[in-house]
């Protein structure tokens, strides 16, 4: 009688382990590796499910039962993963919890280099040194904004040439061969966009922005934007301080109140939105420009008309 007890408690036993190992074994003996890449905003569900339906986990309850030993979240990042289906569902659980060998950042339009590297340096976890080779080997301007998914292995230099690259794809030849035609150089055209970029309330502004930049450098007038000076006087703790009347005088050359032209380089990396502008922009007799408070743009044709703006709309 207690030999067959025992006989079912073992086989109550080892019934449910050999389940639960089941459960738990590769799907296969193909250790073939294969990228798999978790989406920016992808529920933690529609992860699970696509590893059930791609053939990596057997069932998302023990998945999920492994990954809270592991972290106590259990929360997958976003970025690429290298698996394989003769991974346990152990191994794929401690890999999508700990090792992505790629990462998403979203770079915005307007940023400057230095906030460009802040950004990847706290993404990617880099030591000053990665900061360095970075800012090196960086060109303001050309750090094409997008969201990338990015080599989590990746030097600065390696980092900076892959944003570099984005840029000239997304600057297209049609786009360059319209501003050779109006007889504008790219260097020109970016150094511009970027202060469209800075100086826009939206896409919908840019155009009439870029007519009127175009509008006073044909006039020879100094351009005197604010953005400009906001780059010279930028620090860590504010890369774009509100402008004093103080600054105005700022010994810069990026201080187009006291200097006509262009600045010396582009002030920001600007959208292609803003690229395009300067290679078509509205038609325009304004010379001046505001934004209220609603960021809503209105230009005028003389300096008393933006004065008269200027109490219209933000006094």
């Amino acid at each position: 009688m207690l030999r067959r007890l025992l006989i079912v408690l073992a086989v109550i036993i080892i019934i449910p382990l050999v389940y639960v190992g089941y459960l738990i074994s590769p799907t296969s003996l193909s250790g073939e590796p294969i990228r798999f890449v978790v989406n920016l905003d992808e529920s933690q569900d529609s992860v699970l499910d696509r590893l059930m339906s791609d053939g990596y986990i057997r069932k998302k309850g023990v998945f999920n039962l492994l990954a809270s030993f592991i972290r106590f979240s259990g929360k997958i990042e976003p970025g690429s993963y290298m698996l394989s289906r003769r991974m346990t569902t152990y191994g794929v659980a401690r890999t999508l919890l700990t090792n992505p060998y790629q990462k998403w950042i979203i770079l915005v339009p307007g940023l400057r280099k230095e906030q460009v590297a802040e950004r990847l340096a706290k993404k990617f976890n880099w030591n000053q040194t990665k900061l360095d080779e970075f800012n090196k080997a960086a060109d303001e301007g050309y750090l094409y904004p997008d969201t990338y998914l990015l080599n989590v292995d990746y030097s600065g230099t390696d980092m900076a040439k892959r944003l570099i690259a984005n840029f000239n794809e997304k600057f297209d030849a049609k786009i360059q061969q319209d501003l050779l035609d109006q007889d504008v150089r790219n260097d020109t055209a970016v150094k511009i966009a970027s202060l469209i970029e800075r100086e826009s309330g939206g896409d919908e502004d840019k155009a009439l922005i870029a007519g009127i930049i175009w509008n006073r450098l044909n006039k020879g007038m100094a351009l005197q934007l604010d953005a400009e000076i906001q780059y010279a006087i930028g620090s860590s703790a504010d890369w774009w301080p509100m402008v004093q009347p103080k600054d105005l005088k700022v010994d810069s050359p990026y201080n187009s109140y006291l200097h006509k032209g262009l600045p010396p380089t582009p002030i920001c990396s600007p959208s292609i939105e803003s690229i395009k502008a300067v290679a078509y922009p509205a038609e325009t007799d304004c010379f001046f420009y505001l934004h209220d408070h609603n960021k809503q743009i209105h230009c005028a044709k003389t300096y008393e008309e933006h004065l008269k703006n200027i109490d219209l709309y933000l006094n």
